[in-house]
Order: structure tokens, then C-alpha cells, then sequence
């Protein structure tokens, strides 16, 4: 029976520190004013993407990626999401390759995705290089990254800012551009 008390105890000792940290939670809560955003710890990648951009059925995409640095184009591999990188999301392709794939080394992105709803990332084109498993925010693509050069956005010639949380669409014509500060200034390339 000793044990049984000290548990009750115990237990009775834990959901005192519960209901104290839901209390001083629910005052903070109502200092803040009731702004739930401020409990939020911010993760620019894991920001959903404006739901009011993503279709309701099905998609069958192709837009259009050219990544140039210092001045040199990087081409796509083809198999990206089928045999390269990750193969994920399998069920929102109906397939055996993730939503967001190639087939060539054109540069083209196919979308195919029965559902986009039920995961909105899936057509943003940081989901792409994260399926392809490399780097790709507003500060870097691959291992070049800002605080060594500028890296810049376009879709259909005109500057993005979004980089990761860009919604692509059908026959987007994206263009990903990297120059070093030394390519800028006339150096090596």
C-alpha cells in the first residue's frame, strides 16, 4: 500500500506541473492577446503554401527549371523522384515515383499528383529539391549560398521571391540564377 500512495502521489505531483503550465500558457495566450502565432516557433520550411493556389483536382504539370551559376547551366537528371533522390508521396502519384519527378534532363518537372489538396507542398518547388535531396532556400542553392554571392529568382521572366514556397503551374518557365561575388567581379568562374 506504500506504493500505491506514493504513487498516487506522484502522479497527483505531475498533473499539478500540467495544470501549471497550462495555466501560465493560457495567460500568456491572453497577454498576447490572443495571438496563437506568437506560441509558434517559426520554420520558413515548413510554412504551408497559400492554399487559395492549389487546385482541388487532379494535375498533370510541366513547368520548366534552368539553374544557372557563375554564368553555367546545372541540367536536371533525369529520374529525379523515380530512381534519384527521394521516392515519396507514392500514393498522391498513383505511381511508383513521387508526385514531383522527371523523365529527361530538359529541365523539365512533371507534376502528376491525384490529390494536390491533401498535401499543397507537394507542388512547391522546394518539395522538388527536396525530393531531389539537395539544398535549394532563400539563401542557398546546393552549396552556394548568399553570404558569398546573390542568388536571384524568375518565373516567366519576372522576379520571384518565394524560391522554395513557389507554387509551380503548368509550363512555369523558372529560372534559378547563382553568381559568386568573385564571377561579379570579373574573376574565375
Amino acid at each position: 500500500m506504500k506504493k500505491t500512495a506514493g504513487r498516487k502521489r506522484s502522479i497527483g505531483k505531475e498533473a499539478g506541473i500540467v495544470l501549471t503550465i497550462l495555466i501560465l500558457a493560457i495567460g500568456a495566450y491572453v497577454i498576447l492577446g490572443g495571438d496563437a502565432k506568437a506560441f509558434a516557433i517559426s520554420n520558413d520550411d515548413k510554412e504551408e503554401p497559400n492554399r487559395e493556389a492549389v487546385p482541388t483536382g487532379q494535375t498533370h504539370w510541366h513547368p520548366k527549371l534552368t539553374i544557372m551559376i557563375d554564368g553555367k547551366q546545372v541540367y536536371l537528371p533525369e529520374g529525379i523522384g523515380v530512381e534519384i533522390g527521394r521516392v515519396i508521396d507514392t500514393e498522391l502519384s498513383g505511381m511508383d515515383m513521387s508526385p514531383t519527378h522527371t523523365h529527361e534532363d530538359d529541365g523539365t518537372i512533371h507534376i502528376e499528383n491525384l490529390n494536390p489538396a491533401a498535401k499543397p507542398e507537394t507542388l512547391t518547388l522546394g518539395y522538388f529539391f527536396y525530393v531531389w535531396d539537395k539544398p535549394f532556400s532563400t539563401t542557398c542553392i546546393f552549396e552556394y549560398c548568399t553570404a558569398s554571392g546573390t542568388l536571384n529568382m524568375q518565373v516567366n521572366g519576372v522576379e520571384n521571391t518565394e524560391f522554395e514556397k513557389y507554387i509551380m503551374h503548368d509550363e512555369d518557365d523558372i529560372l534559378i540564377e547563382y553568381v559568386s561575388y568573385k564571377a561579379s567581379e570579373g574573376g574565375e568562374q
